[in-house]
């Protein structure tokens, strides 16, 4: 009887079929840090047959991703590297999420675009929550560009909606800010990332006179009443120049299945995701190259080249162990 192919899997099915070649398959959120990980090893011994079966056959090669050399998550990065970028000089990789998101290829300018987010104050300061947990809608975005319109003029930056939580935005030329990714300064305090110098002084001023603004704004209010968290701030990223994405050699695509816990926390709701991780997999032709990713580092699986007899020896069927447990 045939194996019904996942939806979230059908994408990458349709692409394995056209090029009828080798295919690359992301897994974000599937390497937890170490202080879960034997914990969750044992887990995906017992719950996802297909990933462990991959992690003891497979060749692995660990990636070190640190988001302060990168300034996006491990999951930006290897995208951005397989569509061909490369950080341009003074930057960091993750500039180039600026264009690529705003969809401009033209290198005459730098792009920037802020997303819309929602900052939390705890013990430890000032931190975003992840992106994926905001789930903002058109209505929402659009509502609150319009509450802040006014703001805009006369302050050196302006500001257009791309699409839903996403605008651009236009910098003065003198200013030049370093920054990472929404999803990168998730849960990092924000003081280390957040604009300083003279040249983005207005940039600031202008980011409270948003967050004053949105405090009790209709959209915050009604999401409040719906167990969402406020969108009270804009995060400022991206700044390198337009670029084109080229073709990746191997088509990829990714599984999401782990990522939204994984960015939460949530190991209870990231183990009860695996029996439908194992599904998808054991839903994958043969000729599939494996993308682990974490926070900070990526571990590609080569399932075309198995270790061979040397998976026989003792203890190499638990090899994948030693890697799966290193600090993020």
């Amino acid at each position: 009887m045939a194996t019904a192919v996942p939806r979230h899997l059908r994408p990458a099915m349709d692409a394995a079929a056209h090029y009828n070649r080798l295919m690359r398959i992301l897994i974000p959120g599937s390497l937890p840090p170490a202080s879960v990980a034997p914990e969750l090893a044992a887990q995906v011994e017992l719950a996802c047959p297909a990933l462990l079966a991959c992690l003891r056959r497979a060749r692995a090669e660990v990636l070190s991703l640190p988001i302060d050399d990168t300034g996006c998550t491990a999951l930006e990065a290897v995208e951005l590297r397989s569509l061909g970028y490369l950080a341009q000089p003074g930057a960091l990789l993750g500039s180039g999420l600026g264009p690529l998101r705003a969809r401009i290829v033209d290198p005459s300018e730098h792009i920037w675009i802020a997303d819309l987010s929602s900052v939390a104050i705890g013990r430890e300061g000032a931190t975003l929550l992840p992106p994926d947990s905001l789930q903002i809608d058109r209505q929402e975005s659009d509502a609150l560009y319009e509450s802040v319109a006014e703001l805009w003029t006369g302050s050196g930056f302006s500001a257009l909606p791309l699409e839903p939580a996403r605008w651009r935005i236009w910098l003065p030329h003198d200013a030049t800010p370093t920054s990472i990714s929404p999803a990168a300064a998730s849960g990092r305090p924000l003081a280390d990332w957040w604009p300083t110098g003279d040249a983005m002084r207005a940039w600031r001023r202008l980011a409270n006179e948003i967050q004053m603004t949105w405090h009790d704004h209709p959209v915050n209010t009604a999401r409040e009443a719906r167990g969402l968290p406020p969108v009270n701030g804009l995060w400022l990223y991206g700044g390198a120049k337009g670029w084109r994405p080229a073709t990746p050699a191997t088509p990829w695509r990714i599984i999401d299945l782990l990522h939204q816990p994984f960015a939460q926390g949530a190991w209870g709701d990231w183990v009860a995701a695996l029996p439908a991780l194992s599904s998808a997999l054991e839903a994958l032709p043969a000729q599939t190259q494996i993308t682990l990713l974490g926070e900070e580092r990526a571990v590609e699986l080569d399932t075309t080249r198995s270790l061979g007899w040397r998976r026989l020896l003792p203890g190499r069927r638990d090899a994948w162990k030693s890697w799966w447990n290193l600090p993020d």
